[in-house]
């Protein structure tokens, strides 16, 4: 076995993602927007309400969106 030069690596924090609990499309194009595809999304680790959430791709929805409230902003170190 080729023991390892440098050292382990550091893993990737946690990611906490918003769930759509609700599909719809906007009636119109906004200047600059791609889709009129959108979701309502809620956390359901801490029930923060991002409402209304529009120009995201079918990927997007079904994925879900890293919670603002829940995900640090910062990398500890």
């Amino acid at each position: 076995m080729i023991p390892d030069l440098f050292g382990a690596r550091p893993r990737a924090l946690r990611r906490f993602m918003m769930k759509a609990t609700d599909h719809g499309e906007a009636p119109g194009l906004m200047p600059g927007w791609k889709t009129t595809e959108g979701a309502y999304f809620v956390c359901p680790r801490c029930d923060h309400d991002a409402g209304w959430l529009f120009n995201l791709t079918p990927s997007e929805i079904r994925r879900g969106l890293p919670c603002p409230a829940c995900n640090p902003t910062e990398v500890k170190q």
